[in-house]
């Protein structure tokens, strides 16, 4: 059995380049604990605070299935999956839920146990909070050109419909490492984001990138941005959600397909 204090690392060692950057943020579990550490978590509760560090952890819902990327499954065990999540279900029954350091660190203990092998040392890919895709909009929106009141009265009216909104909504993909012109959807880390993915939904995905590479004319890169978002990975994308007050114009959080539904 490994010990559950440092944990991290995964499938492949990430490089980033400058083009890459913008707003993405990359850590190791090993960062993560020394971030913990800063803080004086111990015992039980330092599983609990790296896995939200790296934004896999939640007292509610329990570990995400993206907390696999830190992890090397051994290629002739075909098993590992399911064990893994017998094991995690283990722990509804059996940790009582106000005890969430606990169930923090028995649920790692499932992936050190049945997933694979661990990587300490490698960076993956930190998804974001609803509050920074919010900030990504609004930055997008500064950089283009708009002020806030327009994006606010353009969502309240269109729901990213307009030509406007929809090159606003490219650059919060570009600028969130999700998409690029060239690579089209970063699907690695919309795993991340989704909280992983059936084998069969890449398929899915690739049929709907080519039909839409058809359909959408070359030369409007805002538009095959959006709907290649949006119609290829739907509903299952879950990040921020710029939503408008119109007193208030509060940011709250919530599914991009509500933000971005063309």
């Amino acid at each position: 059995m490994f010990r559950i204090g440092l944990i991290v690392a995964s499938f492949a060692v990430v490089s980033i380049t400058a083009v890459d950057r913008h707003k993405i943020v990359y850590k190791s579990l090993q960062e993560a604990a020394v971030e913990c550490g800063q803080y004086t978590i111990k015992g039980q509760c330092l599983g609990r605070c790296e896995t939200l560090i790296t934004r896999d952890w939640n007292d509610t819902t329990g570990m995400s299935p993206a907390y696999s990327r830190f992890f090397q499954p051994d290629p002739v065990d075909e098993c590992n999956l399911n064990r893994t999540q017998r094991c995690l279900q283990t722990k509804v029954y059996t940790v009582p839920r106000p005890r969430t350091c606990q169930r923090a660190s028995e649920s790692i203990q499932c992936y050190l146990d049945q997933f694979g092998q661990v990587n300490l040392t490698t960076p993956q890919f930190i998804r974001f909070t609803p509050l920074q895709d919010d900030q990504i909009v609004l930055e997008c929106a500064a950089i283009m050109g708009y002020t806030y009141e327009q994006v606010y009265a353009w969502i309240r009216e269109s729901a990213f419909q307009r030509p406007e909104t929809r090159c606003i909504y490219r650059c919060f993909l570009i600028r969130s490492g999700l998409y690029s012109d060239s690579e089209g959807l970063n699907m690695a880390r919309f795993y991340v984001l989704c909280g992983g993915y059936e084998e069969d939904f890449y398929q899915r995905v690739e049929q709907c990138a080519a039909r839409l590479r058809q359909e959408v004319p070359c030369n409007d890169k805002c538009t095959l941005a959006q709907r290649l978002a949006i119609e290829c990975i739907g509903a299952d994308y879950q990040a921020g959600n710029l939503a408008t007050n119109a007193n208030s114009k509060a940011v709250e959080g919530s599914r991009v397909q509500s933000k971005f539904n063309n």
